[in-house]
């Protein structure tokens, strides 16, 4: 992790970095994010990732620009995809629903499906009153 970041915090830049994340991660990768995930554990491939605060050791927590809380994920698009690194710090209900409807659009496109779906649905969300998405 690096010390120069562009911090994301509008609508648009956020969907775009998702979007990002997503088209590289869903397919192949999906199984192991939800798998990750359901261990508040981040996942990521090759220049995105999404990060719990337990990932993180103390030197990468000071280079961000605020620290990673227990109630937030870190998602990071790095080089050569951006020429500085673009962060975002996304709430689980967000970060969850940005899931959610990610999940959806690949079960939509894959004979595994339902699988897709009962990973997510094993996915807890933290410190909410949500204990599990629904499936829909």
């Amino acid at each position: 992790m690096q010390n120069e970041f562009q911090l994301l915090e509008d609508k648009k830049s956020i969907d775009q970095l998702m979007l990002t994340y997503f088209s590289i991660i869903s397919g192949r990768y999906l199984k192991k994010a939800l798998s990750a995930f359901k261990e508040k554990e981040g996942y990521g491939q090759g220049i995105v990732f999404i990060s719990f605060k337990n990932d993180l050791d103390d030197y990468d927590i000071a280079q961000l620009p605020r620290p990673l809380d227990d109630k937030h994920v870190l998602v990071e698009l790095g080089f050569p995809a951006v020429e500085i690194d673009q962060i975002a710090y996304l709430d689980f209900k967000t970060f969850y629903a940005y899931l959610d409807e990610n999940v959806k659009k690949e079960a939509e496109r894959n004979p595994e499906g339902n699988a897709y779906k009962g990973l997510l649905g094993n996915v807890l969300i933290p410190n909410t009153r949500i204990t599990k998405l629904k499936c829909q």
